[in-house]
Order: structure tokens, then C-alpha cells, then sequence
């Protein structure tokens, strides 16, 4: 599949690169019907934000369908139209339960002190790879996704 790829400051490409696929059962995989470019992203173009990996997939903002689910995804159907939000969030910590998604302690693979997990991202973050690709994994996908009409 496509994808756009950070490979050091300045240096973005379109590859091809593998297809996700599910890795936990509170997976899914969508197929990006749009994605958007945010500030963050010139971020790490430029350099002013540290910690990007070469190979990381950018974005963090996009909008798709349900490909695949993990068995523990329940929520959603394969082919519903999904918004992926940009932060990854558990659902069932007190944070999430508490409606502050974005400080989710479950989440980020460094752990809760690492801080905020989101898509395409530095090591700090998780990484996860971005939404700027043809497809794309999302953990924790029952809250993560946002159902649209």
C-alpha cells in the first residue's frame, strides 16, 4: 500500500510499505477514505520536534471504513464509516472514563508517563503508525473510532 513516510528532517516520501493488519484483539484496520496535514505534522518535517523514527507513516487526522475487527471489537461492523480520533485512548482507565481521552493511561506501549499516545508520532508517543496511508491499525478501536452516519 501507499503511504507517506518520514524518513529524517525534510526528507518525506511516498512508499509503498506493508499493509497493517489486526496485532490485539481490540484492533481494527480502515481503509483512509481522507486525511488531513496538521501543524503537528510541519513539526516533524522540520525537525522541531524530536524523537521521530525513519519508516513512521505521518498523520494523525483522517476519516475511513472498517476493513477488519479484532474479536474483542464490538461496536462496529466491517464496512461502517468511521472518524479516527487523533489521540488513542483505552476507554476503561479513570482518565477515559472520565472523558479525558487524550491523557489515557493504557494506551501509550512506554507507558503513562511517556504521555499522550497519537498517530504518527515520535518513540515518546508510541509510536503508531499515521492515518496519511492507504490503510491503517487502530488500537483500542472501541473508542478510538467514532461512528459516522
Amino acid at each position: 500500500m501507499k503511504a507517506v513516510v518520514w524518513h529524517g528532517i525534510g526528507d518525506i516520501r511516498l512508499d509503498t510499505v506493508p499493509a497493517p493488519t489486526i496485532e490485539q484483539p481490540t484492533d481494527a484496520v480502515i481503509r483512509l477514505t481522507a486525511s488531513a496535514i496538521c501543524s503537528t505534522d510541519l513539526h516533524f518535517v522540520r525537525g522541531t520536534f524530536s524523537g521521530m523514527k525513519p519508516g513512521t507513516i505521518l498523520g494523525h487526522e483522517g476519516v475511513g471504513t472498517v476493513e477488519m475487527l479484532g474479536d474483542d471489537v464490538r461496536n462496529f461492523d466491517v464496512g461502517a464509516r468511521v472518524v479516527v480520533c487523533s489521540t488513542v485512548s483505552c476507554g476503561i482507565c479513570a482518565y477515559c472514563r472520565a472523558g479525558f481521552t487524550a491523557q489515557c493511561n493504557n494506551a501509550n506501549p512506554n507507558g503513562p508517563d511517556h504521555g499522550t499516545c497519537f498517530f504518527g508520532g515520535p518513540a515518546e508517543t508510541g509510536p503508531v503508525n499515521g492515518l496519511q496511508a492507504e490503510r491503517a491499525r487502530i488500537p483500542f478501536a472501541a473508542s478510538t473510532l467514532v461512528k459516522l452516519p
